[in-house]
């Protein structure tokens, strides 16, 4: 583990040196990654942009399957036990983000920005809006209508939930971000209530539209997208 880590920590340090300064907005694919790996590299880059003053990372990856339980730390919503998830290869991980029970895996697109808000907008509120607003743009260009519900994070289609958000914000710097289902095995949501909601049940952007869309062609739309929704440019 340490010596990837160490692979990515020397491919993205010389783009910190280049970028300290300026307003850009530095991108990493990670590729696919375990959940305690990708947190790692998340401090690491939180404690940069905190130190070195770069205003922020924009990290895309999908993660190996998991299970990750948020900051109220219950798992009443989690439906398999634990040997059961150990059988499926499933890992189970308390996390620090906000947010209820979620799972992360393959065909999933997980997006970490590491922004410092104090040079956007301290504004938390907003700064959820603007990621759902992400999804929301992308879901239209490729023909969907992605919805906000009230009281309620991340995006719908109809009664169905196709993106998460989950964040942390310390010291006006972000952590975690959105989970957004493009191919996912959709029966890995089986063994939780997704985000406790009962009502609304997960959905993957390959399944609406019944057929294959690369996860590399999303990546490349939520980027552009971001790059409009926040006034940035991503290097």
């Amino acid at each position: 583990m340490k010596r990837s880590i160490d692979k990515i920590k020397n491919s993205i340090d010389p783009l910190i040196k280049e970028n300290k300064g300026t307003d850009n907005i530095i991108h990493a694919d990670l590729g696919k990654i375990g959940y305690d790996k990708a947190f790692f590299i998340q401090e690491y880059l939180f404690n940069r942009v905190l130190e070195d003053k770069v205003r922020g990372f924009f990290i895309l990856l999908e993660h190996l399957p998991v299970i990750t339980v948020g900051s109220n730390r219950s798992t009443s919503n989690l439906v398999a036990d634990r040997d059961e998830l150990s059988r499926k290869g499933i890992e189970l991980i308390q996390s620090n983000r906000g947010g209820d029970i979620t799972f992360h895996g393959p065909g999933q697109l997980v997006c970490y920005p590491i922004f410092d808000l104090s040079r956007f907008e301290k504004d938390l509120t907003k700064y959820v809006f603007d990621l759902e607003e992400i999804i929301i743009r992308v879901l239209s260009y490729y023909g969907l209508a992605g919805k906000r519900i009230d009281g309620l994070r991340g995006v719908f289609i109809g009664k169905q939930k196709i993106a998460s958000i989950g964040v942390r914000v310390k010291k006006w710097i972000t952590m975690h971000g959105f989970a957004f289902n493009i191919s996912v095995d959709l029966k890995y949501f089986e063994n939780i209530v997704a985000c406790g909601l009962k009502d609304y049940i997960p959905v993957s952007l390959n399944r609406i539209l019944g057929k294959d869309i690369p996860i590399d062609d999303v990546k490349e739309q939520v980027l552009r997208t971001t790059e409009k929704v926040f006034g940035i440019t991503i290097v």
